[in-house]
């Protein structure tokens, strides 16, 4: 314990203040935590930062013919060496389908989860996924699965404001490649069975 001494002056009279600093224990260990504290970055998040193009498809439903979206490209960079931030624009500048989608993922070391968050301009929802318990360690061979909870899509097919279930797979890094696919389920209606909504090919950019 150390007492640090400050004058202070309210008119003619000089008041010191005495403050009690905890030096060497836990205060000061709280306001500067060590570097090795931080768990390293899983080995799945490194290899997907760099700037990718990206090929998207879209299903309507089951057993349904793949629709092609715009070309994009994706930006990926590492916060901090903490979590993997992405921005997916059009590649084509200017594009009349113009269009921004934002994510973060990341490796929860308290529990043991893979988190991801994004938010798309084209359907301003947030959406939240989060895996099992999981090694890190083993994430990258066979990529990592998801869990989310439910959005409502304001239009779909013929229908309007279709609640479903979803998931997220998000595929290991193969040489210059990964996929990442949003798997849904209807809530409604009388086909209920989980179909690939969405697939990302990204290829790394040279």
């Amino acid at each position: 314990m150390r007492n640090l001494m400050w004058p202070v002056y309210k008119g003619a009279v000089t008041v010191t203040l005495a403050v009690s600093v905890f030096v060497g224990g836990s205060w000061a260990q709280a306001a500067s935590a060590p570097n090795d504290a931080n768990p390293p970055v899983p080995l799945l998040l490194q290899k997907m930062e760099g700037n990718w193009t990206v090929t998207e498809k879209m299903w309507p439903g089951s057993s349904q013919e793949a629709v092609d979206l715009p070309a994009a490209t994706a930006h990926r960079r590492l916060i901090q060496k903490s979590f993997l931030e992405e921005v997916m624009d059009p590649s084509q500048a200017n594009a009349p389908d113009s269009f921004n989608r934002t994510s973060y993922f990341n490796f929860n070391s308290s529990s043991h989860k893979f988190e991801y968050f994004s938010l798309d301009s084209r359907l301003p929802q947030m959406m939240n996924e989060r895996s099992a318990e999981v090694d890190p360690s083993l994430a990258s061979a066979d990529g990592v699965k998801l869990e989310g909870s439910r959005f409502v899509a304001p239009m779909w097919g013929k229908g309007r404001n279709v609640p479903f279930q979803y998931r997220l797979l998000v595929g290991d890094v193969k040489g210059d490649r990964q996929t990442v696919q949003l798997f849904l389920t209807p809530e409604s209606g009388k086909d209920r069975k989980e179909f690939l909504a969405f697939e990302y090919l990204y290829v790394r950019a040279p």
